[in-house]
């Protein structure tokens, strides 16, 4: 029973959002900024707590993975109901990137919570200039990955 309890929410989390709703996939399918920002807020918590207990393999992985996401938002919807998403990523968002890269690059414990903090800010600023300032990030109080460890390697 655990094992089909937890092949099925390995599905749920793997399988893409159209099919685990049930829905068809749609030729030509984009998705949506939603399922885009759902799809970034998971990266940004990975690397909080890969980055918080040092595996910095793992985390430089989850800030490539961020980055890229975000790359694509910028792309997939330049502009969300009148407001310059791609313009906001680029601006406001890869520089912090960029910093929480440095800190990883540098295996420095002390420097990354700073970094990630600005990315953090960075991104409560970009929800605050869309109107969608309700949504908050923080930094993640546990993991909600309870099959994954964030653990570096024992060596």
């Amino acid at each position: 029973m655990r094992s089909t309890t937890t092949a099925a929410v390995i599905a749920a989390l793997v399988v893409p959002l159209g099919s685990a709703t049930g829905e068809p996939a749609r030729e030509g399918y984009t998705p949506s900024l939603v399922e885009l920002m759902l799809t970034t807020q998971s990266h940004h918590a990975k690397l909080w707590l890969a980055g918080s207990v040092g595996n910095w393999e793992l985390a430089a992985y989850q800030a490539d993975e961020l980055k890229e996401g975000l790359e694509e938002a910028g792309k997939l919807v330049p502009d969300y109901k009148g407001i310059p998403v791609g313009k906001m990523v680029d601006d406001l968002i890869m520089p912090r990137i960029e910093e929480v890269e440095s800190a990883i690059k540098a295996r420095d414990r002390a420097k990354f919570p700073a970094a990630y903090d600005k990315l953090t800010a960075a991104c409560n600023s970009c929800h605050q200039g869309s109107n969608r300032g309700f949504i908050v990030l923080q930094r993640p109080p546990a993991s909600a990955f309870p099959n994954q460890s964030f653990a570096p390697k024992r060596k």
